[in-house]
Formats: structure tokens, C-alpha cells, sequence
């Protein structure tokens, strides 16, 4: 009788962050050493060998103190569509940020926020302006799971970057983003906030960022439409999407 010998668990982990990678789940961050040895039932030492494995072969990058990454050329990037702290933005513009933060506590999410969260309990909603030269350029509204992000209630938002806290002081690396954007008129609720008549073109944006397979927080951006922001990226294209007699 002949028996097969089963795959090193590490290397069920290696093939697992590789199509993670591989099918963009995973963006910018993979799971911890914690989070894998918990999901494959495995020591952390397992886990490490995993990872290091990963790193030596160039698919992703340990940053001591705050996780794994997936590794990228430094000279391209996603396009705006990445998650990008708005300073660097700010920075590319060369403009003075400001950001104000007018709403910040616990609420009861309305049904929608719940089910794209699958979580019923009670989260935390910001509301949060981003001004650039002093004209406001992007208006949040955000909601994060309570049982995850409480204390950022406490947390100085008009000087940190929301995504910066979760990534580094909550250990919550951000490893995939659904997100969809509509060229819309400006609501009438937000007019005076933007200074705008209703109906001025904005950019929506709708973004879900989850942390490995878990929704952690949802938020919806209106952007002034008349902004505009270089970027270099890699165009994500599969094989056949260009033939020769259509190109």
C-alpha cells in the first residue's frame, strides 16, 4: 500500500499568502505570525518559518514593530485607489493640510453599515474634514467595529492618520479594500461644509477595508471634483485582455 506524504503546514501557509497576494486579497499588509499559527492551528514558530521563507524568495517584507507586507517596486504604486495616508497627497500638491475632525462617538449602525461590518454590535462613527490650503477637499464618513477600535475615540485624529493607528498601535494590518467611486452632485446637507452650491461635482467613494478576511471598517469620501492627482502605478492586467486585432 502506498501512503502519501502530506505538505509541511508551512508550506500550506507560504501557498496561502502567495494567492492571497496572487488574487489581491491581500494589498498591502498579510496576516501576523499570531494570525496564521491561529487559522492553520499551528505554533507561531511554524508560522515565523512561513514568513521568513516568503521574505528570502522577495514575495513580501518584515518591518520590525509593525507587520508584513507585501513587497513592491518603490517606483510604482495602485493609483489613487491604494489606501495612502491624505498627507502624502497633501504633500504631493505641495499644499498645507488641515483636518477637523466634527463627529466622534459610539452609535447604533444603521442596518447596511451592519451587514457590510457582519457586526451587529455598536460602532464607532467619525465624521472628519480634510482641508488643503485651507479649502475643504474631502469629507469622511466613517464607521469602525467598537469591540476592535474603541480607544479611538481617545486618539488625536486631526493630527494621525486613522489607517496609520490601525496598522500600527491596533495590530490590525489592512489587507484588502473593495471600493467603488461615482462621479456625483454635491448633497445639499454638505454644501455649506464645502462652500458649494448642491449639485457641484464630487467624487463618492465607497471603501470597505478588511483585515485579513474580516470587514474592520467602512467609509464613504465626497471629494471636491475640480482636484486632480498625479500618480504612477502598474497597470493589473490578465492575460488576454488586449488581442492584436483590437489593440
Amino acid at each position: 500500500m502506498t501512503t502519501t506524504k502530506k505538505a509541511p503546514k508551512y508550506q500550506k501557509i507560504k501557498q496561502y499568502v502567495l494567492q492571497g497576494i496572487a488574487s489581491h486579497n491581500f494589498i498591502d499588509g498579510v496576516p501576523s505570525e499570531n494570525q496564521l499559527a491561529e487559522k492553520f492551528a499551528v505554533s507561531r514558530m511554524t508560522a515565523r518559518r512561513a514568513l521568513d521563507d516568503l521574505e528570502r524568495e522577495g514575495s513580501v517584507e518584515r518591518i520590525p514593530g509593525k507587520g508584513t507586507f507585501v513587497r513592491r517596486s518603490g517606483h510604482y504604486t495602485q493609483g489613487f485607489f491604494r489606501v495612502r495616508p491624505f498627507r502624502k497627497w497633501a504633500e504631493d500638491l505641495g499644499a498645507d493640510l488641515r483636518t477637523e475632525v466634527l463627529e466622534s462617538r459610539v452609535v447604533d449602525p444603521p442596518e447596511e453599515i451592519a451587514e457590510t461590518l457582519r457586526y451587529s454590535g455598536q460602532m464607532i462613527r467619525l465624521c472628519i474634514i480634510n482641508y488643503l490650503n485651507d479649502m475643504p477637499v474631502r469629507y469622511a464618513v466613517r464607521y469602525l467595529r467598537a469591540d476592535q477600535c474603541a480607544d479611538i475615540l481617545w486618539e488625536n485624529l486631526a493630527e494621525n492618520s486613522i489607517h496609520d493607528i490601525l496598522i500600527n498601535k491596533y495590530r490590525l494590518p489592512l489587507t484588502r479594500i473593495s471600493q467603488c467611486m461615482t462621479a456625483v452632485g454635491l448633497p445639499e446637507n454638505l454644501s455649506d461644509l464645502f462652500g458649494e452650491k448642491p449639485g457641484y461635482p464630487v467624487f463618492y467613494f465607497q471603501r470597505t477595508v478588511y483585515s485579513c478576511e474580516s470587514p474592520v471598517t467602512y467609509v464613504e469620501y465626497f471629494m471636491r471634483g475640480d482636484m486632480a492627482f498625479k500618480d504612477t502605478f502598474t497597470p493589473m492586467l490578465e492575460a488576454g485582455d488586449f488581442h492584436p486585432e483590437t489593440s
